[in-house]
């Protein structure tokens, strides 16, 4: 007769903890990433985007972190790259950031963007200004990297 009674409680434990673990507003990069995509062929950069301006300067970087794995993608298993083209001014500080062109695109060219935008370099000769550098991210795996 006990048994009977701790059936229901047992049931309704059960059924918490199971939902506890698949928790939907969790972040998915908590969860180990799987693969559901190939990682798209990373195009040749310099078709993707002009980067014969991006020199005449020396460009030291102070503060370039890499952009963040989308979590959209991570949980979809999605791989892909993003070539972003940027600007950098003479104080150092990056202008004009834009995705010249990125597969699968969305989330992935938003991080990617996103990260750029909060470079930072060592300041430049006095009134000189880069334009036209380009960066490819790949997003694969799990992992971002530039390449």
């Amino acid at each position: 007769m006990n048994a009977l009674r701790l059936a229901p409680s047992l049931l309704a434990a059960m059924c918490l903890g199971a939902c506890a673990s698949v928790n939907p507003l969790s972040d998915p990069r908590n969860q180990p990433f799987r693969v559901t995509s190939d990682l798209p062929t990373p195009p040749n950069v310099d078709r993707a985007a002009d980067a014969s301006g991006c020199s005449g300067s020396e460009l030291s970087a102070v503060e370039a972190r890499l952009p963040d794995y989308p979590a959209r993608g991570w949980s979809r298993g999605l791989q892909g790259w993003p070539v972003v083209q940027f600007d950098v001014t003479e104080t150092g500080a990056t202008d004009r950031v834009h995705v010249a062109r990125g597969v699968p695109g969305g989330s992935f060219n938003t991080e990617a963007e996103r990260a750029v935008r909060g470079w930072r370099f060592a300041p430049l000769e006095p009134g000189s200004r880069l334009t036209g550098c380009v960066v490819l991210f790949e997003f694969t795996q799990g992992l971002v990297r530039v390449r």
